[in-house]
């Protein structure tokens, strides 16, 4: 079925298009994408401001963990570096999109850049997030981020590998760190793949030189550091760049997982047509926060309209993704950065994907919540879409 759109967009009505049914969401995505078109300029002067300040941010609270005197405030300050190393992240990955700043060059500039400082290779990042994984096929058949394993892969696997996808979607901070470096930064992001082009990869193997030299200068800093301080070079070492390392991929991961992990998101496997009737917008979770900490992290969790026009700046996210709400009123996906409880459900009960029967279970197989792609199947089958329930288990 349709739905008018509210003002302003009364003049145009969700409407197949070619004969092709509306996605689950009700609105075509041409329709989506002209009613959030107007916040996708750039503004170079924003986008460099917003980098600068940060930047000062991550070298002033780094040199406080360097020679500040009482740990309290060290550490304070590497809570500090991590968490506007993950804004820094997020300002290059608008780089990576081409919407930082108005300019090619300089968005290739300014997010080589950005990525260099968060041990990151801008090549691969392109490579991977643009070409090959995230934004083509979302939650589609290749690999991506947080992609669950079957109740099949899961009984085939050795018992190391069960062990290892029991403990990363287990309910603990540790978790979240270890996918965001082991799964994610060594596994994807730190090595050039197989398959980029050979000038691509020329370029990535460049930028990786300078990663391993960044990292190698802030290990001799916590050297110099211990020296100094007459202290251990582990501890210094975990003060100077463990800590901000920590929170950085922690807070990425945490963020990752709870944009794309939902008891009503579905994922798809290969050959699966249904991916066709679900838009971004059906398949992402706005992560509700209060405005200062949306604006510290440049509103990366506002994610679903960030999916629908990649080219949003960050810096316009928030009102384009209040806008996309409006729009879209109970079929938006939401959820609240504090909302511990609601983060614990779904962690309990989002472990293993079913692509056939298209609904979350438990690690014994025991269905949890069936996804809206299961409705599809009832209706597909010519049975009563609602048959399908969407949460089994409490939260």
């Amino acid at each position: 079925m349709s739905q008018q759109l509210a003002a302003p967009l009364e003049a145009w009505e969700g409407t197949q298009v070619s004969g092709r049914r509306l996605p689950v969401s009700g609105f075509a995505r041409a329709d989506l994408v002209r009613a959030l078109l107007r916040f996708r300029r750039p503004d170079s002067a924003i986008g460099v401001r917003l980098l600068v300040i940060d930047v000062l941010i991550v070298a002033g609270a780094w040199a406080l963990v360097l020679w500040a005197d009482h740990l309290a405030l060290r550490l304070a300050a590497g809570v500090l570096v991590g968490f506007k190393l993950a804004a820094v992240y997020t300002l290059a990955h608008d780089a990576v999109h081409g919407n930082l700043v108005g300019s090619a060059r300089w968005n290739r500039v300014l997010g080589t850049f950005g990525y260099w400082l968060t041990f990151h290779n801008y090549r691969i990042r392109h490579y991977d997030h643009l070409l090959l994984g995230h934004h083509p096929h979302l939650c589609g058949p290749q690999h991506d981020a947080y992609r669950p394993m079957s109740p099949q892969q899961y009984a085939a696997a050795s018992p190391l590998r069960r062990a290892w996808e029991r403990f990363q979607r287990a309910p603990i901070v540790i978790s979240f760190f270890a996918y965001g470096v082991a799964q994610r930064w060594w596994c994807v992001e730190f090595f050039p793949p197989a398959a980029m082009p050979p000038q691509h990869k020329a370029e990535a193997r460049w930028l990786q030189a300078a990663v391993i030299g960044w990292i190698a200068a802030l290990v001799a800093l916590a050297w110099a550091s211990a020296r100094w301080r007459g202290g251990g070079f582990g501890m210094e070492l975990a003060v100077v760049f463990g800590l901000p390392v920590f929170v950085f991929q922690t807070t990425q991961a945490m963020v990752l997982y709870v944009q794309h992990t939902h008891p009503d998101i579905p994922w798809f496997g290969p050959g699966d047509d249904l991916i066709d009737r679900f838009g971004p917008e059906s398949l992402t979770v706005h992560i509700e926060a209060p405005r200062f900490i949306g604006a510290a992290s440049h509103d990366i969790m506002e994610h679903p309209a960030h999916h629908v026009i990649p080219a949003i700046p960050c810096y316009r996210l928030h009102e384009a993704q209040t806008e996309l709400n409006r729009i879209l009123g109970t079929k938006a996906l939401r959820t609240h950065v504090f909302a511990l409880r609601r983060l614990g459900f779904i962690m309990r009960n989002c472990k293993l994907y079913d692509y056939e029967r298209h609904c979350w279970t438990d690690f014994e197989g025991r269905v949890t919540s069936y996804t809206q792609a299961a409705a599809l199947l009832n209706e597909d089958a010519g049975h009563d879409g609602a048959a399908a329930p969407r949460e089994l288990a409490a939260a």
